[in-house]
């Protein structure tokens, strides 16, 4: 009997230690991807943002264009939506009213995943796991847990280009169960961009309302 409980505890023991060992290759991948970003400079990629509402059993896909540069900047377009920013001010324009928000851009959301700071919240705020049977030959599969467990959104999913340390898939469940998922393709590193595209001039006859 005192063998088998020996057995069990050897077996408890390599599997503790396998998570800790996950856990650590899964805080490094984070860094490093974090530095990825904080490095980034100019880059455009095209998206896809599906959302999943599960108490109406709902799906809504929206697809478009996101460009960013040095950060703090940038320009997403969609079919129903243009968003700019400078880093300082923030347009939305919503194409179907022709109606243009100007907010000052420290209130926007920080969701982008080319904005500097979008990993800062969950290298301090979540634990992280690596996903074996997620992961592929392309991509890493890192699960963030809320260490708190009182964020609206307490796990999420990252999959994590292994040549470019960039994500490129990014799925989050909230706390009503409804999941957003977030795909990137066609991703240019390598492109340069003006900063003319990341101002804004309201077209003529939009409705403007000014939120600062």
């Amino acid at each position: 009997m005192m063998k088998k409980y020996m057995t069990l505890l050897l077996l408890l023991l390599a599997a503790f230690s396998m998570t800790m060992a996950a856990d650590k290759d899964a805080d490094q991948l984070l860094k490093k991807v974090q530095k990825t970003y904080q490095d980034l400079d100019d880059v455009c990629a095209d998206f896809s943002q599906t959302f999943f509402w599960k108490l109406t059993n709902e799906r809504q896909t929206v697809a478009g264009n996101v460009c960013a540069k040095a950060g703090d900047k940038f320009r997403i377009e969609t079919p129903e939506q243009l968003i700019v920013t400078d880093g300082d001010i923030l347009w939305t324009l919503n194409k179907m009213n022709n109606q243009v928000i100007v907010d000052y851009a420290e209130n926007m959301s920080n969701d982008n995943p080319f904005i500097k700071n979008f990993m800062d919240k969950y290298v301090s705020e979540y634990d992280a796991r690596m996903v074996a049977d997620q992961s592929d030959a392309t991509s890493h599969c890192v699960l963030l847990t809320s260490k708190t467990g009182e964020h609206f959104v307490p796990q999420l999913w990252l999959w994590i280009d292994k040549k470019s340390n960039l994500i490129d898939r990014i799925v989050q469940l909230d706390v009503n169960e409804n999941t957003t998922e977030f795909k990137m393709t066609n991703m240019d590193t390598k492109v340069k961009l003006n900063n003319s595209l990341f101002s804004y001039q309201a077209p003529e006859g939009a409705e403007t309302i000014d939120m600062r």
